[in-house]
């Protein structure tokens, strides 16, 4: 909105070509405002002819193609700025910005260098760039720029939760905490900063912290899942079991289970001796911690070793692949090694009958027939 306001002060302003009439800047001014990018650039293109050298209009309609989606469009016009004025401050952003739309971070981190080369104070040059490197190469490399972000504002809570993150990974708890501290002065309700303040105290083991700041983002109305996984495992550590199964059963009712969680909760109940319900949530431990598609890799294995002829070592894989998920087709698949290829008829009787047990769906009618047809031989 700023942006636009600033446009339109100078779309009013300018003195270029008496000729232009009121009427279309007021037209101009009108489809900015309405966020009909697209036909502002082709208005301020007639209004201004070529051959355009003014930087402001080229400014203009730059800033309208970008907004517009034509990228590499307006990339012209802020080039051709960019030749009368290398160091020109707003179009070295607005190619930075660019750059980073069509995924060349390459490129929009040498803009931004452009810009520090003239303004080294620049703080939203370093949070463009802080932002721009944590998402395309992960924060350990964005912590220069953090660094410098945080100490021309320390007050601004999302540089401020990025750089504790990289201090709590490094270990620098102290200097963390501190930085944390500045901001949420600045800011008490943000509950990004308050997030960040109870992964610190998570990590230093703070279960008391951990409590007290978890309980205070969920009033604030953020019950995300990392938040009440951190709440679960504090009342577990301090003791207080049943607390801890309240919060972490709720998130398994709220589909938010993870390995993690359901651990904790077989454990206070074990700690409660409740050992039915620990044992119960050990097997749903169990169950999570292993891949759905575990039992299909497996399988996939004895297929090729099948098909190399190494039917031992084919079985081998297959009944792995029963251990995760027992499915019908896996059952036959044994049954067929042991008839046909290793002639062990006992071995290949109690297959086709697990087979059958495993009540096949009525698509795979043709095995079931045969199934059937060599139990019934085998079995005389």
């Amino acid at each position: 909105m700023r942006i636009i306001v600033l446009l339109a002060i100078l779309l009013f302003s300018s003195k270029i070509s008496a000729q232009n009439t009121a009427s279309e800047n007021l037209l101009i001014l009108e489809l900015l405002q309405n966020q009909r990018y697209d036909e502002a650039a082709e208005t301020l293109k007639k209004t201004y002819p070529e051959p355009i050298s003014d930087v402001r209009i080229l400014s203009r309609i730059g800033y309208s193609l970008r907004m517009a989606g034509k990228l590499s469009e307006a990339e012209n016009y802020y080039l051709r700025i960019l030749e009368q004025d290398p160091a020109e401050i707003s179009s070295l952003f607005s190619m930075a910005g660019i750059s980073q739309r069509k995924g060349n971070f390459l490129k929009a981190k040498e803009y931004y260098k452009q810009i520090l080369a003239s303004d080294s104070t620049n703080f939203s040059v370093y949070k463009q760039l802080s932002d721009m490197i944590e998402s395309s190469e992960g924060l350990v490399f964005a912590t220069p720029y953090l660094h410098k972000a945080n100490s021309l504002n320390s007050s601004d809570g999302d540089i401020a939760y990025s750089y504790s993150k990289v201090l709590k990974d490094m270990k620098q708890f102290e200097s963390a905490a501190k930085v944390l501290d500045k901001a949420i002065q600045a800011d008490s309700t943000n509950l990004i900063l308050l997030r960040g303040k109870a992964e610190l105290a998570y990590a230093m083991k703070d279960w008391n912290g951990v409590l007290e700041i978890c309980t205070e983002i969920i009033k604030g109305g953020d019950r995300s899942a990392n938040i009440l996984k951190m709440l679960g495992e504090a009342y577990y550590s301090i003791g207080k079991y049943q607390q801890a199964i309240d919060i972490l059963e709720g998130m398994e009712a709220n589909d938010m289970k993870t390995e993690s969680t359901l651990y904790f909760i077989a454990m206070s109940y074990k700690a409660l001796k409740n050992y039915n319900k620990s044992v119960d949530y050990l097997n749903k431990t169990i169950k999570e911690s292993i891949s759905p598609n575990t039992a299909g890799y497996y399988a996939q294995k004895g297929d090729v070793l099948e098909k190399s002829q190494l039917n031992r070592q084919s079985l081998e894989a297959y009944q792995k692949s029963l251990f995760f998920d027992s499915k019908p087709l896996t059952l036959y698949t044994i049954a067929i090694i042991y008839d046909q290829k290793l002639k062990q008829p006992k071995a290949a009787l109690s297959y086709y009958r697990s087979y059958i047990n495993s009540k096949p769906p009525a698509e795979q009618k043709a095995y079931i027939e045969y199934c059937n047809y060599r139990i019934s031989q085998l079995s005389k």
